[in-house]
């Protein structure tokens, strides 16, 4: 069974042509990272922070994680932490699908990988219910389809359970899992929503600040202290501590903007970050 798309036709177009014409032009947009990402090639990555709003809206900061991507060694699986906006299914839940399709075409999900999480951790259960609305995980995928330039598999996660007990439990399974397989972890996430632009600015870069130094407990009290109303914090945690367990360097911010940044409305705006992290 495959896992039908959910939100094309609503967060991006429902034709290929169309999906493809859009991210193109996001990534060559003054928010987009075309001819401003300087990395070498081959680039060692241990994972990547993207948003996961309209394409229209957020895929110009998301193509500077996607451009960075394509610099890339070659990995097996791109693991997908996306927050689970709807409620529905298990705290950590994978997807039995065989493959997931969009506009673009058909990705295979590495069910090996799944089932190796499944079985090393409590904390992982199969539940389509999770993925079946859900957004977070799905608008990744076309940009994965765009700009990785050789064959890959994914595993999704929709993630209920935000808090840093289950992040680092998570991490140290992917630890694990990158011990078999060579993988990067997509941590999906929005940070702060509707609220004015110079508020949502002070209040993200001051927890992307924390993010980028590894600084996972004061990332979590950043959160609370300035009531943060970011998505996804449980993938960005596990993230923190993928990257501690790795002994790997800081983080890169490589993009931060706003929704008022794409259509000029700067009452209420949403905050978009790409932020890099390498191994090594």
């Amino acid at each position: 069974m495959d896992r039908q798309p959910a939100v094309a036709g609503y967060f991006y177009p429902e034709t290929k042509s169309e999906l493809q014409h859009l991210i193109q032009s996001v990534y060559e947009s003054e928010t987009g990272a075309q001819g401003k990402i300087n990395f070498p090639s081959p680039l060692a990555v241990n994972g990547v922070v993207c948003p996961h709003a309209g394409i229209i809206f957020s895929g110009g900061v998301a193509s500077w994680s996607y451009a960075a991507l394509s610099l890339s060694n070659q990995v097996d699986i791109f693991v997908i932490i996306g927050p689970n906006h709807r409620g529905l299914g298990k705290r950590a839940s994978l997807s039995s699908a065989e493959a997931w399709i969009t506009p673009m075409g058909k990705v295979e999900v590495d069910q090996d990988a799944v089932d190796f999480l499944v079985s090393s951790s409590r904390i992982f259960a199969v539940d389509d219910r999770a993925h079946q609305f859900e957004h977070s995980c799905e608008v990744q995928i076309p940009f994965l389809q765009h700009f990785v330039p050789y064959p890959f598999q994914i595993c999704p996660i929709s993630l209920l359970d935000q808090s840093p007990e289950t992040a680092y439990q998570i991490a140290e399974v992917l630890h694990e899992l990158s011990n078999r397989k060579k993988i990067i972890i997509i941590a999906s996430t929005d940070f702060t929503h509707y609220e004015a632009d110079a508020i949502a600015r002070e209040k993200d870069l001051k927890c992307i600040g924390e993010i980028i130094h590894l600084n996972e407990k004061s990332f979590y009290h950043c959160i609370q202290q300035n009531h943060l109303s970011m998505c996804g914090p449980g993938g960005v945690g596990t993230l923190i501590e993928y990257q501690k367990i790795k002994q790997s360097s800081n983080g890169t911010l490589l993009c931060y903007a706003t929704s008022g940044d794409i259509n000029g409305q700067y009452d209420q705006v949403v905050g978009y970050a790409a932020i890099l992290f390498p191994q090594g």
